[in-house]
């Protein structure tokens, strides 16, 4: 069962329910059967831009970023079943929300969902077009839980 934490909860812009609906659904699409926690946090456009330059040598602001613990030196990965961190960016969400005609919830629901399948081992970026078809399949499949 996945537990998390939440740091920076916009007030009542995102429902905490939904967030927990989205890590049920995740966790059951996952088949996650072990304690197994991540933390989420909603950061600004110059906080997620400055990470994704360090992290990712990208030097723009984006949605959704994940570090997984598997991939950090200070803890062997599984040990107290951190999967790792993600941090959505909210007024990237809204704008995004807004250009594809839903819901902020929906897409905070599909960044989570997003940085999710990422802390567990699913890529896009410079895969073959197979295992980035895996990823979308399976972000599909936990969204569809959630409806």
């Amino acid at each position: 069962m996945l537990k998390y934490e939440i740091s920076n909860l916009p007030g009542k812009a995102i429902d905490a329910g939904l967030i927990k609906k989205c890590v049920l659904a995740f966790n059951s699409a996952a088949k996650i059967r072990t304690a197994k926690s991540f933390s989420l946090a909603y950061v600004d456009a110059k906080t997620i831009k400055k990470f994704n330059r360090a992290y990712r040598c990208k030097d723009k602001v984006t949605d959704v970023l994940s570090f997984a613990q598997a991939d950090s030196d200070f803890i062997s990965p599984g040990e107290r079943g951190d999967l790792g961190e993600i941090l959505i960016c909210l007024s990237r969400a809204k704008s995004q929300a807004k250009e594809y005609g839903w819901t902020l919830d929906h897409e905070v629901c599909r960044l989570l969902i997003h940085g999710l399948a990422h802390l567990i081992g699913y890529e896009h970026e410079g895969v073959s077009k197979k295992e980035e078809e895996k990823m979308v399949k399976f972000e599909s499949k936990v969204m569809a839980k959630i409806k």
